[in-house]
């Protein structure tokens, strides 16, 4: 990776996304954010990141962060010339619209909805700057909800005019991330690029493939898991009880990844953000049982079982396994497998802090990504 790939990000929230691709050697030359909230915490947590940061890219000055100078809105037409005119065939464009329109949490507005119509601002900065590929994420509900399929099938067959596209709903949960995360995400390629890789040898196949899979032109990560959500998983223990050690020992230790025990290791008050969270208010953080995720709300995650998708907007809670309170900001970052050395700032509220993280990409799932994305851009480029 002594060769950084230029990339901007739009939508950029906190910057987990970013945080993955640019593990990967992808510099971002510039960031996207309207909220300013969130401007602040994308500084602050991506700046410490990279300081802190052991990875060779960082330490060897390979990627560097530069700040988000302010707050902008990628639907205003000057902010996308400003774009068109710095990054017209930058190398690619990472982001993820906000998704609360499509979600089956939401009112399901779709592109009728403020948020909705962002899908359609990342279609016309994409055409418009026309990047090598493109990195897209949303809720599986764009895809998968009847309302909303065609809103989807509309922005595919706009990008196809220029694109190869490969999509699939991912669940973080396969790539060891503990969290039931299911998400579209799409990939594509400029077709030049795919043509020369098939001109040069490369396969375009989308089936399941017998061969080697680095003779594929793109190919998602290979998954750590598969079917995880079907293993007998422990049930409900009343709060506060000790460890039946029974339901453990049935539970096949190559699955301890996913378990909240193993994302708050090592855990306590001296590491950033740990320490905030929202205070109890309801006797419910001492009635609901551990491993009870079935209501709206107040759901209490389990030591030994992954965590429902990390959602902490629209009045859902979700509760320490063990302690009757909500769980941290450093907690939930874990869940999104965010670094300890991303620090979000004490400055920001709560609220924003917890609304910043349910909207971001696990950046370990984003590096698999970026991953894959880097193989192929690196063998397109070796053809030239």
């Amino acid at each position: 990776m002594k060769n950084k790939i230029d990339i901007i990000s739009l939508f950029s929230g906190g910057g987990f996304l970013d945080l993955g691709f640019m593990n990967q050697g992808f510099q971002v030359n510039a960031a996207v954010e309207f909220h300013e909230a969130f401007v602040n915490a994308y500084n602050h947590g991506v700046k410490a990141y990279v300081k802190k940061s052991q990875k060779e890219v960082y330490k060897n000055g390979i990627i560097n962060h530069a700040d988000i100078a302010s707050p902008l809105d990628a639907t205003d037409s000057a902010v996308q010339n400003k774009l068109i005119a710095d990054f017209r065939g930058v190398a690619g464009i990472i982001g993820g619209p906000p998704c609360q329109d499509f979600s089956v949490g939401g009112k399901n507005l779709g592109t009728e909805g403020k948020r909705g119509k962002l899908i359609f601002t990342y279609r016309d900065i994409v055409k418009q700057i026309n990047p090598l590929f493109i990195f897209f994420e949303n809720v599986a509900g764009l895809y998968r909800t009847k309302t909303h399929q065609n809103e989807f099938f509309n922005l595919k067959n706009e990008l196809e005019k220029d694109y190869t596209l490969w999509y699939e709903i991912i669940n973080a949960l396969d790539y060891g991330i503990p969290q039931d995360r299911p998400r579209l995400a799409l990939v594509g390629f400029r077709k030049d690029v795919v043509q020369k890789m098939i001109d040069g040898g490369y396969k375009f196949i989308t089936e399941p493939f017998e061969g080697h899979q680095n003779e594929l032109v793109f190919k998602w990560p290979t998954k750590t898991f598969v079917n995880a959500k079907s293993i007998n998983w422990p049930k409900l223990w009343e709060f506060g009880s000790g460890v039946d050690e029974d339901e453990i020992k049935s539970i096949p230790a190559r699955y301890a990844p996913l378990f909240i025990n193993t994302a708050f290791n090592g855990l306590d008050s001296s590491i950033p953000n740990q320490n905030e969270h929202f205070n109890p208010y309801s006797d419910k953080f001492l009635r609901i049982s551990e491993g009870d995720t079935t209501k709206k709300s107040f759901k209490r995650l389990h030591r030994y079982r992954y965590s429902p998708t990390v959602a902490y907007g629209n009045n859902e809670v979700h509760l320490h396994p063990t302690e009757a309170r909500r769980l941290s900001v450093r907690e939930a970052l874990r869940i999104q497998s965010v670094p300890d050395q991303y620090i979000l700032p004490p400055e920001i509220s709560l609220t924003d802090k917890f609304k910043l993280i349910s909207n971001g990409v696990p950046t370990k799932k984003a590096e698999l990504i970026a991953k894959e994305i880097r193989r192929t851009i690196e063998n397109y480029m070796a053809l030239l």
